[in-house]
């Protein structure tokens, strides 16, 4: 079975949470049609942006489930369901299925140091599972420890048609195109570096995961349109807008800085959940200025 893959900007979405800490679904409602309306391609959600591992499996469930429903088909979802253990990424990416997501993205058991057959052994028990979803695997090794290899993520996709592609995080431009010449060529491969995805479409990837599209997700988007119709000037000058952007973010607290701007935005997001911490009143206005030196004002 030919399992279809998401192409383009993938919004990795933010969670917003109410006074009381709980997350606020009417909130979630209005983030997830500025995404929509704003021309993203997909969404990603609870993953590091929308602060999964701050949720419990039920929190998880509840934003997938209210995603899904108000996108109603509108772009593709894909739920980030990967856990340290097993049992529980598998208890998430049967939720993604069974409420309807357009995929799973799952990051390889974190912690503690783990050789490719632990790894391997990990992704295949869910891989097997839930044989019936597009699964994505996810390549963040500064925030888990654990690299996936490219012969992990090739043998992966020999065994298991629904193991269709991969977002890498690594940051390293050569990860991406050894992951691109030895998976099939039906691979999906999603960039997770936002400085990177002009580059990624150039090399034939699929598209971006992009963190910086949930507070900005215009410039991003352009890029991918751009190089789409073949007006690659545009698509590079976006790219250096979004390069620009990147590196605003990264110099404070990028989490708190991207709910900052969507407060700033007119969206009631809340604080981050612990132990992240908001913006003081200084680095916001540090945030403000600098991004205005760019071209975006608030």
């Amino acid at each position: 079975m030919q399992y279809p893959i998401v192409k383009g900007i993938i919004v990795a979405t933010v969670t917003p949470f109410a006074a009381d800490g709980q997350v606020d679904l009417a909130v979630l409602d209005e983030l997830n049609d500025f995404w929509v309306d704003k021309g993203a391609h997909g969404l990603f959600v609870c993953g590091s942006t929308g602060e999964g591992i701050f949720m419990d499996i039920a929190e998880r469930k509840v934003v997938a489930e209210r995603t899904v429903r108000r996108v109603n088909g509108r772009i593709p979802v894909i739920v980030h369901t990967g856990m340290l253990r097993p049992d529980d990424a598998i208890e998430l990416t049967k939720h993604a299925r069974e409420i309807g997501a357009d995929g799973a993205g799952l990051i390889p058991p974190y912690y503690f140091k783990m050789d490719n057959a632990c790894i391997l052994d990990h992704y295949r028990a869910v891989a097997k599972s839930v044989p019936d979803i597009p699964l994505y695997l996810y390549n963040i090794p500064s925030n888990v420890t654990n690299v996936i290899a490219p012969e992990v993520l090739a043998k992966l996709m020999d065994e298991f048609p629904n193991v269709v592609g991969i977002k890498d995080s690594s940051m390293d431009f050569m990860n991406f195109i050894n992951f691109q010449q030895a998976a099939p060529s039906r691979m999906c491969g999603l960039m997770g570096n936002d400085a990177q995805i002009y580059s990624c479409l150039l090399m034939g990837g699929s598209g971006g995961i992009s963190a910086n599209a949930s507070a900005f997700p215009e410039p991003v988007v352009e890029i991918y349109n751009n190089v789409l119709c073949g007006d690659y000037a545009k698509a590079l000058a976006a790219q250096d807008k979004v390069t620009k952007l990147r590196a605003i973010f990264r110099s404070v607290l990028p989490i708190p800085s991207y709910k900052q701007v969507l407060q700033w935005r007119g969206f009631n997001v809340g604080l981050p959940r612990r132990p992240l911490r908001p913006l003081s009143a200084a680095e916001g206005a540090k945030l403000r200025d600098s991004l205005a030196e760019v071209g975006f004002s608030v």
